[in-house]
């Protein structure tokens, strides 16, 4: 008599292995998908961060407000703690890129000079979701109070950034916002 499997037998067994291997496939996918996720947002979390720093230390050393909009700001300070002299820089959305511009200042003090042939263009953020309705800045009276717009320039003592952005790959279903209020200390009325 000879022992083997029946047809239905191995059925059966092909059956039980798929629907394991199918479990088992579809947990590594979804575990690898929120794996992704989970960097995705590390890593613009770890962006907007960075930008925001960026912005906190170059506004601390501004000593001119040139222009105030939602999606622009404009000043003279020291992109560099060892600068001798205030650069132009110019803080701005470009399509969905918050980016800013450095100009040098060239001659000499009090009557600097400066050129847009000179300006040297920085990326902060890759994929930004600021726009008019959805402000990149926000600005304050010495009082703490939320000027409208538009913004007379002189009013300005407190600055706040408010930066959301999502990946460039679409794997954030929303995204992630970062914000913070800066006090232009040179423009403190009790020094």
């Amino acid at each position: 008599m000879k022992r083997g499997f029946s047809v239905l037998e191995l059925i059966v067994v092909i059956f039980i292995v798929s629907l394991f291997g199918g479990l088992v496939s579809s947990t590594i996918i979804k575990s690898y998908s929120n794996n992704k996720l989970v960097e995705t947002q590390s890593v613009v979390q770890t962006e907007l961060n960075l930008a925001i720093d960026r912005l906190s230390r170059v506004l601390r050393s501004s000593t001119l407000i040139m222009e105030a909009t939602e999606t622009n700001f404009k000043i003279r300070g020291y992109p560099n703690a060892a600068d001798n002299a205030p650069s132009e820089i110019n803080f701005y959305l470009d399509g969905t890129a918050l980016r800013y511009s450095v100009i040098p200042p060239t001659g000499q003090a009090p009557n600097y000079t400066y050129s847009e042939a000179d300006a040297k263009t920085y990326s902060l953020v890759g994929k930004t979701t600021n726009a008019v309705n959805n402000p990149a800045f926000r600005y304050y009276n010495d009082q703490n109070a939320l000027l409208s717009f538009p913004v007379s320039v002189s009013s300005i003592k407190i600055v706040e950034p408010t930066l959301s952005a999502v990946d460039t790959g679409n794997i954030l279903k929303s995204p992630i916002i970062v914000t913070t209020k800066i006090t232009l200390r040179n423009f403190k009325t009790n020094l």
